[in-house]
């Protein structure tokens, strides 16, 4: 069995395509200090519980190897004593950064005594602050910041340096690169680019309590660390070819080329399932995985079955060329056949002759984004098939008809391309590069990658609604933001909801059709989608009884705060309160929230449909999750105080609790009858269910939607209780 292979390319170019999806990064802190500072700052970024492992290495004592590198994710490079060899620390590094790895620099690499910082093959290039000496002993705290809706400031309320507050004693930045925040005295505090996988950090990245250099523990540095590792990590993607030919073929080394490119990636490897079926845990060091044949699977049931299970874990798959358009042992078969992943079908054989692209149906889709043309070239290998199974929609078709795009209401992480892959460039008859097959691949690894959210609201200001979808864009967390028009003027059709994989919803006036929107959105979740509601869509707001969905959406429980059971809104300045969940993925990093003079919220504590995550400081609702479908409720208004006075600080963690919300429903597995949240549905649960049951009324025994907790939810309990395990 052939492993994959990692194509060394040195080409970084200015896109931003942060890390998102299952697969949680690796991290590895670079160091030339003390135990006590090192082992603090792995501590921390561990709590964040944005990584998956936090390593340290003292480059102090010796220097690592690419090879004890390349496995990481991004570095965080910070030294306090001299290097071991800085010379040989650069080198590696600048080969670090050059195959796509993340790396950021704190004090005093960035600013310091001379020679603390890299040399070797790490020339000045490779900064974002110019490095001089470093300014120490006079306290600093967070100044101006230039970039307020980047990735790096999100969340960061306050940071404040400590005692010293060392950072760099010039401002002079390398050309290219940009300022994102300054020291209270001018100083840069935060830098990007211009390698798009590159940041400075003009501070010390241990806390006070561990060294004497170290910064405020009661202020955000946390926050500023781990985004800004965030926020120079890329999807890794794995191209899983089935082929006679080897890798060093133009037709892999093309397209492998042109995919990387578009600055998307961070890695790009190779996997030949002509000769192997790779197994799950290695398909899982991957974000996405592309897949088209030359010749035939080894096992193509075996290969189907995998990519099942890897869509299933929340994964990212993209079939392409004659994969979605043969039979037999050149397409997927076992589970790939038997549930819901295959889209495009065709066969016996695929179509051929000069075509190009035709109609889109979605221009705003992000596979879309940027394709202005698309020439398949004298070959034009294409699916015969024009139509697609009940939960797929056509994003793309051919100038003939046939399907070019096609993606999935069922898996947001599923797309399929009608195309073959390689350009003209590798064979004669072939996409032709001058138009836009790239981005055609690597725009739909990303789609499945990330989710395609919308905003559809009634807010009273509409570009309220913009600022809130470009500052959720800056996040790097979504392929694509979309408003669509006020819910107080249009009722969107059932088609144009189909292509996002969540929407958020909130109401501020009266719907033009309250019964119709709710009519559709209960439509839209039976397809696969997903809703997060805001206010004041689910408190009774006095005047507003139709500024949230009713018809099917409140008649057969698509709510989660059941109608009628809250007041007027409350409002009253309040913040975060208790995580009743505080491992759940969407109160991950959530750490503050200030609700302004405002603070509007649900004005009492109503029995919920499902169960909550986070409360107000005075124990109202702040996020909850539908008992058995795929919704999340947030007891706030998600307009920020930034556009509207009184309403939350934008400095604090709400964006980051809209995009985890979003990002959680958008590949929600529903549990009926797993009251606790534990992940089975077991005798607690009964326990639970019963209390419910005799009360008849209790919505969280409500597992049909019909009202009332009653013998049909008991039949669903029951069915979920001899599973065991939640999917």
């Amino acid at each position: 069995m052939s492993l994959p292979r990692l194509i060394v390319l040195f080409t970084l170019l200015l896109a931003h395509a942060a890390l998102a999806g299952p697969r949680k990064p690796k991290v590895m802190f670079v160091h030339s200090d003390t135990a006590a500072a090192a082992q603090d700052v792995v501590n921390n970024l561990s709590g964040t519980g944005l990584f998956a492992q936090v390593d340290s290495f003292d480059a102090g004592a010796s220097t690592p190897t690419f090879a004890q590198l390349s496995d990481y994710d991004a570095v965080l490079l910070c030294n306090n004593v001299p290097w071991a060899d800085r010379v040989a620390l650069g080198n590696v590094l600048a080969q670090f950064v050059d195959y796509g790895h993340g790396l950021v620099q704190t004090m005093f690499t960035t600013g310091g005594a001379a020679n603390s910082n890299l040399a070797g093959a790490w020339t000045s290039s490779y900064n974002c602050i110019a490095f001089g000496t470093s300014q120490l002993g006079s306290p600093a705290s967070l100044g101006t910041i230039a970039q307020p809706d980047h990735l790096i400031m999100n969340g960061v309320a306050s940071f404040s340096g400590g005692a010293s507050s060392p950072r760099p004693s010039g401002t002079t930045l390398i050309a290219g690169a940009t300022l994102i925040a300054s020291w209270s005295d001018g100083k840069p505090l935060v830098v990007a680019g211009p390698k798009i996988n590159r940041v400075d950090l003009g501070f010390y990245p241990a806390r006070a309590g561990a060294s004497s250099s170290g910064w405020d523990s009661t202020t955000d540095g946390t926050k500023l660390l781990a985004n800004a590792l965030m926020s120079v990590i890329r999807p890794k993607v794995l191209l899983c070819v089935a082929t006679n030919a080897s890798f060093s073929d133009p037709e892999f080394t093309d397209t492998t080329a042109r995919m990387w490119v578009t600055g998307m990636f961070q890695s790009i490897a190779q996997f030949n399932a002509a000769n192997g079926t790779p197994s799950l845990n290695l398909l899982k060091d991957y974000d996405a995985v592309l897949t088209w044949c030359t010749s035939q699977y080894q096992n193509s049931t075996a290969m189907g079955n995998v990519l099942a299970d890897y869509v299933d874990a929340g994964y990212g798959v993209v079939v392409a060329g004659v994969t979605n358009a043969l039979t037999g042992a050149k397409t997927l078969a076992g589970r790939w056949n038997d549930g819901e992943y295959r889209l495009l079908t065709g066969g016996p054989s695929s179509t051929t002759g000069a075509a190009s692209l035709g109609t889109i149906f979605y221009n705003t889709h992000p596979i879309m984004n940027g394709v202005s043309s698309f020439s398949g070239g004298s070959w034009s290998f294409r699916t015969t098939s024009t139509t697609l199974p009940a939960h797929g929609f056509t994003v793309a078709t051919w100038n003939d008809g046939k399907i070019l795009v096609a993606a999935s209401t069922l898996y947001p992480n599923r797309a399929d391309l009608g195309f073959y892959p390689p350009s003209s460039a590798a064979g004669a008859g072939f996409w032709d590069p001058a138009t836009k097959g790239d981005l055609l691949l690597a725009n739909a690894l990303m789609y499945t990658i990330r989710p395609f959210v919308c905003l559809l609201h009634s807010e009273s200001n509409p570009a309220d609604a913009s600022t809130l979808a470009q500052r959720l864009l800056q996040l790097h967390r979504f392929s694509g933001v979309r408003v669509l028009t006020g819910l107080d003027s249009v009722t969107p059709l059932a088609t144009s909801l189909r292509p996002f994989s969540s929407i958020l919803l909130w109401g501020h006036t009266v719907f033009t059709d309250a019964a119709t929107v709710g009519n559709r959105l209960a439509d839209y979740v039976d397809a696969g989608g997903s809703v997060v509601e805001g206010l004041f869509s689910n408190s009774a707001s006095l005047g507003l009884d139709n500024a949230r969905p009713r018809g099917r959406w409140i008649s057969q429980g698509y709510d989660i705060t059941p109608e009628g059971s809250t007041g007027p809104t409350l409002i009253g300045s309040a913040s975060l309160g208790s995580a009743v969940g505080p491992q759940h993925p969407i109160t991950t990093f959530v750490r503050q929230f200030a609700g302004g003079i405002n603070s509007f919220r649900q004005n009492n504590n109503p029995i919920l449909r499902g169960r909550r995550l986070l409360n107000w400081s005075d124990g109202k609702m702040l996020a909850s999750l539908h008992g058995f479908r795929r919704r999340v409720d947030l007891g706030f208004w998600p307009v920020s105080g930034s556009e509207a006075s009184g309403s939350w600080n934008v400095r604090t963690d709400g964006n980051t609790l809209i995009a985890n919300s979003l990002d959680f429903a958008s590949s929600m597995k529903p549990c009926p009858g797993d009251f606790n949240g534990d992940g089975q549905v077991d005798d607690s649960d009964f326990l639970l269910f019963v209390i419910y049951y005799n009360n008849l009324l209790d919505p969280r025994g409500d597992l049909t939607g019909d009202g009332f907790a009653e013998d049909a939810d008991f039949s669903v309990f029951v069915n979920s209780y001899d599973a065991l395990v939640c999917p």
